[in-house]
C-alpha cells in the first residue's frame, strides 16, 4: 500500500512539517485519521519522532498543528 495512516495529530503535524504529503483524512467513529502518501523517508521520520530525535522548525510545526486541528473539527462536524 502506498499510504501511511495515523490518528496522532502531533505526529501528523510533524510528518507534514518534515515534508510528507497529506493525501486526505478519514473519519472512523470519533477518530479522524490523517492519510499520508507513503515514502521510504517516513520510516526514518517515525523512528526519529518516537525516539525524541526529531528536528523540525518550531513555527511551521505549530502552524501545522493549528491547521490539522481546524481540519479535524471540519471533518468531525461534517
Amino acid at each position: 500500500m502506498n499510504e501511511y495512516k495515523t490518528s496522532d495529530l502531533y505526529f501528523a503535524a510533524y510528518l507534514q512539517t518534515a515534508g510528507c504529503t497529506l493525501k486526505r483524512t478519514e473519519k472512523t467513529g470519533n477518530r479522524v485519521f490523517f492519510i499520508f502518501e507513503y515514502q521510504p523517508l517516513l520510516d526514518d521520520l517515525k523512528l526519529q519522532y518516537f525516539n525524541g530525535e526529531a528536528k523540525v522548525k518550531a513555527q511551521p510545526y505549530a502552524a501545522s498543528i493549528k491547521n490539522l486541528k481546524s481540519l479535524t473539527h471540519q471533518v468531525m462536524s461534517a
